[in-house]
């Protein structure tokens, strides 16, 4: 995939912040899913992918949204993530869904429209390990639905979405014209002037 250094040592370094997050939105997922219910809590859902939308917009490569998303969950479940295990094991989940989305488009594509589709196949497959790890009859058929909608628009807005706006605000500051998001966006400028130009 001719993954470059500073990739990789990007890679990490947003693996790691995400994964704090995570961390830190798990524990804020208990006083909340205590108040309103875990279903109600599934509006808090998406944070846990933004890793997947944030790297692979930035990195546009193969695997970016997978490993990433692996790694932060990793890094949640390291340093004391009260869902043990299963951090890892539903990142796994939440990988593959992200990844998936990319290599739909064949890594061409990673517009705002591609970064929240990713964010709610995602969702989808977050479902999809719940149903792994705690069997069909752990839900309702109600339950199962609204936990996949809350899933799917939580991801889109608070991954997807939100990964957008803060990669594209600190690409703002320059500091990542030497990556793809940046590269791809001058070629498509150049296009552009060459069609103005004809």
């Amino acid at each position: 995939m001719n993954w470059k250094i500073k990739e990789v040592v990007l890679l990490v370094i947003l693996s790691v912040a995400c994964g704090v997050l995570y961390l830190g939105w798990s524990t804020l997922w208990i006083p909340i899913s205590a108040l309103v219910g875990p279903i109600g809590a599934g509006f808090m859902f998406g944070i846990w992918v933004i890793a997947s939308p944030i790297v692979a917009y930035i990195i546009q490569k193969p695997g970016a949204a997978f490993i990433a998303e692996v790694a932060a969950a990793a890094v949640e479940l390291l340093t004391g993530s009260h869902f043990g295990l299963s951090a890892l094991l539903v990142g796994v989940f939440q990988g593959i869904g992200a990844e998936i989305a990319f290599a739909l488009f064949r890594y061409k594509k990673y517009n705002l429209s591609v970064l929240m589709f990713s964010g709610a196949v995602a969702g989808i497959f977050n479902i999809i390990y719940g149903i792994v790890a705690n069997g069909f009859a752990y839900y309702t058929a109600t339950a199962l639905v609204a936990t996949l909608v809350i899933n799917i628009i939580s991801g889109m807005l608070l991954g997807g979405l939100l990964g957008k706006l803060i990669v594209d605000a600190i690409a703002k500051t320059g500091a990542l014209d030497q990556y793809a998001i940046r590269t791809s966006a001058r070629a498509k400028d150049g296009q552009n002037d060459f069609v103005v130009r004809l």
